[in-house]
């Protein structure tokens, strides 16, 4: 039986009780970037999957969504609760209502992710284009996806934000509007960082703010989600089922469109994808990060987006570039290596952060032999910063246009002009080593870059079975320290928790063929002490204490662990979080200006682009011969020139748009005291 529902009415099955998940689902696993995109496609109406619910006409155990926390040390998270629904019970609801039981067999991951979200326990914001963005179109005119720049984890101080959780609040709880005000808008950093300047309409932004949550509101109540129900499932099906669900078909992706279209330009993609793999076998090529560079290279004013590659990139383009591109991008991975950074490709925290890193060595003429001291200390400033800030979760193509901007600059041996650009570095996720028990899935940038900066700190990881350095196609595993099954039969289950917490974790080869089953950590190290008579060096190097050959540490699981988080959190003070203000110091260059100091900017409207004059001192505008006290009184004549109605509204600060140093064109906003 197949039916449509609404984000709304699943939220509230979930907490009526209707919804539940068998009790030997997987836990959810998802990272938050996979949650941005989850939205990104329901605004877009982008199919998402089908999800799949079960009536079982047998006995089941079922547990509830995962609202908990994230895991944090010192704070246990309560247990999903656990219970058995029997068959008369499920009958007695279906008979009451056919949607009053439903237990989710696929979709798991969707269902929480979107819950998570709504219910503010994992922080998503809807960050809103501004008006030079949209085009013609008034703000009220656009529809949600018109209107989307982005889904992130953070507000953006220079465009109209909203939380996920915030709007569902707002509608739940039917707040008036003083309320809103207070409590929603004014409190909101976009508020707090535009409201002190004079032409900043507090009135038409916050028509803006209760639109945006308006139509956000409306989102939730649109019959999105396409669901299908298997009923009176027997339990031979229901095995069935989960045996067969894994199998899927295989489906088009990006880069089997974009080889489609090259063939017809003489460009054959996937022939030079295999000519890569057969020169270089010990190297993996991620085709979109060559694609996207190369579209970063041709584009002007800079764009990577699948769009704009599908439509305007063309097969000169590739034959031009793509083997210059690919040996950068071997070129980077062996820089990254050689110096530390990255373990092994596997183990690279971003695969996107190889796009500006190959954009700095094409600008200085592609050797990482031709840069100063100086600029390889930016490059692992803001390597380790953006891996620490999780800089690349969410609206990664903005950062990789933004960081490949920056590190021409640093190519150039120029200046760097934005704030900015480093308060975003600034926000690391660790501030304590209490925050590095949050961390326990590989998935995780920061689980990477923990693992690496023990690498970093050590100048290369080394084997535990013969004291040689590892290789950059090293196969890897994130081995546990403290082996899970000696966890579970001999901890307590405080400590359980932490099992596959990083500071329990190191990086060894797969092969390392051991057999450590639940054995006490003394016992199966110092096997493999008997194959490496320099087996505590090695311990060292993995930032691992050597007291564990001796067993006094057997049974000391949790004091291990906190011992080895403070040596991990004094790795990221000492690399990352210290020589910030060093750096900044040593590149960031504040543009000064005085009061006679004009600059050309340019605006644009229906296609018309408008000239004018900026003085960053006074921020007035010189426009046709007339001064006007801001940029936005500026703006808003600008377009009634081309036929805008004179009530319209514009935000100057991103209408008009100068050119940098760099030859990138840049919001005048930039030019505001970050």
């Amino acid at each position: 039986m197949e039916q449509t529902q609404s984000i709304k009415d699943l939220i509230l099955d979930i907490d009526s009780d209707k919804l539940v998940l068998p009790e030997f689902q997987r836990d959810f696993v998802w990272e938050i970037s996979k949650t941005y995109d989850l939205f990104d496609s329901i605004v877009k109406d982008i199919f998402i999957g089908a999800i799949i619910y079960g009536i079982p006409s047998f006995e089941i155990a079922v547990r509830e969504i995962d609202h908990r926390p994230k895991i944090a040390k010192g704070k246990k998270r309560p247990h999903l609760t656990i219970r058995n629904i029997s068959l008369e019970d499920i009958q007695k609801r279906q008979k009451l209502d056919k949607s009053n039981f439903k237990l989710v067999l696929d979709g798991q991951q969707r269902i929480t992710s979107l819950y998570r979200a709504i219910k503010g326990i994992d922080e998503v914001w809807f960050i809103s284009k501004n008006s030079s963005e949209i085009g013609d179109k008034s703000f009220d005119k656009c529809d949600l996806e018109e209107l989307l720049s982005g889904f992130d984890g953070n507000q953006d101080n220079q465009k109209l934000s909203i939380k996920i959780s915030d709007v569902w609040n707002m509608e739940s709880e039917d707040y008036d509007e003083e309320y809103i005000r207070e409590n929603f808008f004014y409190t909101s950093d976009y508020y707090k960082f535009n409201s002190h300047h004079p032409d900043f309409d507090s009135k038409a932004e916050f028509r803006k703010f209760r639109l945006l949550k308006k139509k956000i509101g409306d989102l939730f109540k649109q019959e999105k989600l396409l669901s299908f129900y298997l009923l009176d499932m027997s339990l031979e099906k229901f095995v069935i089922f989960f045996e067969r669900s894994n199998t899927r078909g295989v489906q088009l992706n990006f880069i089997d469109i974009l080889a489609a279209k090259l063939y017809t330009g003489n460009f054959n993609l996937k022939q030079k994808i295999n000519d890569f793999q057969k020169q270089y076998p010990n190297y993996e090529l991620i085709p979109e990060i060559i694609v996207r560079t190369i579209a970063y290279i041709t584009s002007q004013p800079k764009q990577i987006d699948r769009n704009y590659i599908l439509t305007s990139l063309k097969a000169s383009d590739f034959i031009e570039l793509w083997d210059q591109v690919c040996d950068y991008y071997k070129i980077s991975l062996d820089f990254l290596y050689e110096n530390n950074y990255i373990i092994s490709q596997d183990w690279m925290p971003y695969d996107n952060m190889l796009i500006p890193i190959i954009i700095f060595l094409k600008e200085i003429k592609g050797s990482f032999h031709k840069m100063s001291q100086s600029q390889k200390d930016f490059l692992t400033f803001w390597y380790l910063n953006s891996v620490f800030s999780l800089r690349y979760s969410g609206s990664s193509n903005e950062r990789i246009i933004e960081d490949s901007n920056i590190l021409t600059l640093i190519a150039q041996n120029k200046k760097i002009n934005s704030n900015t650009f480093f308060n975003k570095l600034s926000k690391i996720q660790i501030l304590s080593s209490e925050d590095v028990f949050s961390f326990d899935k590989k998935s995780n940038a920061i689980y990477k870059g923990i693992l690496n900066l023990i690498g970093y700190n050590s100048k290369g990881l080394i084997d535990w079975n013969n004291d040689s350095v590892l290789s950059l196609n090293s196969e890897l595993e994130d081995h546990h320290i403290y082996p899970k099954a000696f966890i579970e039969k001999f901890c307590s289950e405080a400590d359980k928790e932490y099992t596959n917490c990083v500071a329990n974790r190191t990086l060894v080869p797969k092969k390392l063929n051991i057999k450590i089953s639940d054995q006490k950590p003394s016992v199966y190290l110092r096997e493999i002490q008997s194959m490496n008579s320099n087996f505590e060096h090695t311990l060292n190097n993995h930032l691992i204490t050597k007291e564990l050959l001796t067993g006094e540490y057997d049974n000391e699981f949790s004091f291990f662990l906190n011992i080895r988080a403070e040596e991990i959190f004094k790795l990221i003070e000492k690399y990352v979080k210290n020589p910030f203000a060093k750096i900044k110091d040593s590149f960031y260059e504040e543009i000064k200006y005085d009061e006679n100091s004009n600059i050309n900017v340019i605006g644009t409207y229906k296609g018309n682009k408008i000239s004018a004059a900026f003085n960053p001192i006074t921020s007035k505008v010189f426009l046709n011969g007339k001064l006007y006290d801001s940029p936005s009184a500026a703006a808003q004549a600008a377009k009634i020139e081309f036929g805008a109605s004179s009530d319209n509204t514009e935000n100057g600060w991103t209408f008009w748009r100068f050119i940098d140093n760099n030859g990138e064109e840049r919001k005048i906003n930039d030019l505001r005291n970050d």
